[in-house]
């Protein structure tokens, strides 16, 4: 049996993981945690309960950015109007996740914290910052160098991550006529029993007014895999006019360029085309949609 332990700040939370080391494991839905010993991983000697910590919980619009607490619900974030208003990629994530009696219990701590969270995609194309405590001050760095694993020497591997930041950005406008935002989420994959999804999708893009990409960002995931944003294949859009000659070539781009991880369900080239056959024909289906609103 573990001992379970209830901190009341941050601070007391990474002093119990300093002292349990790999024996201490924090705690808040349990629900992956619950996954995991469901196939047969140990049980740790203490688990360190979050869920009392103030800085952890709240959704707030901050200094021109939305801030989400890490204890946030999944079902939250899928209902929640300041979401869904300004980050309808996060919503749709979140609605993709499970069955509602797990979104209940999982929060967005929990599902960034497994580093293959289906939240993670949606996250990196939003640009999201995370905010951790490091048991002494708040230390923030991008969703990206954090997955990346370039993270700054400051904060140590067991920081606590406290809130979610999502910077709110104002629609540029051209001369005459706006720019033109087109978005997606694409999951693929069966998560309410338990299995990974087979590939998890983000895109996000501002188009000038005649169909020229002016800036993108690009994320998958799945699995296994931690998600990555794919830069190569955003440098191949920028600056150039949408059309099916482009997605053709962005296709063969991110086939080279996503790295899946092999795993008893599908293989690494399925999970390849996969990712590439729901970006590029969800970009380009988006695009047509908005272009013919």
């Amino acid at each position: 049996m573990s001992v379970i332990w209830h901190p009341q700040d941050a601070a007391e939370a990474i002093r119990l993981k300093e002292t349990f080391g790999a024996e201490g494991r924090f705690i808040s839905g349990g629900t992956w945690l619950s996954v995991q010993w469901e196939n047969g991983a140990p049980r740790p000697g203490h688990l360190i309960d979050v869920s009392a910590i103030p800085a952890m919980r709240g959704i707030a619009v901050q200094s021109k950015a939305l801030t989400l607490g890490a204890m946030t619900p999944l079902s939250v974030a899928r209902r929640d109007p300041l979401i869904g208003k300004s980050f309808p990629l996060l919503r749709e994530a979140a609605r993709s996740i499970a069955a509602p009696s797990i979104r209940n219990l999982g929060t967005i701590g929990g599902n960034i914290a497994c580093k293959t969270g289906d939240l993670l995609p949606a996250l990196l194309v939003c640009d999201a910052e995370l905010n951790w405590h490091d048991g002494h001050r708040l230390i923030t760095e991008s969703a990206s160098d954090w997955l990346n694993g370039t993270r700054g020497e400051t904060k140590p591997p067991d920081g606590l991550l406290l809130q979610v930041k999502l910077a709110l950005k104002e629609t540029p406008m051209f001369e005459g006529a706006a720019e033109r935002v087109i978005e997606g989420y694409h999951k693929i994959g069966r998560r309410e029993a338990f299995t990974p999804s087979v590939v998890t999708a983000a895109y996000r893009a501002v188009l000038s007014p005649e169909g020229v990409v002016q800036s993108i960002r690009l994320a998958a995931g799945g699995g296994l895999m931690i998600p990555q944003r794919l830069t190569e294949s955003e440098s191949l859009l920028i600056g150039r006019m949408m059309s099916p000659k482009l997605m053709e070539r962005l296709y063969e781009v991110i086939l080279r360029e996503v790295q899946p991880r092999q795993d008893a369900f599908v293989s690494c080239e399925y999970r390849k085309q996969t990712t590439a056959a729901v970006m590029s024909a969800g970009l380009w289906q988006t695009y047509r949609e908005a272009a013919s609103a």
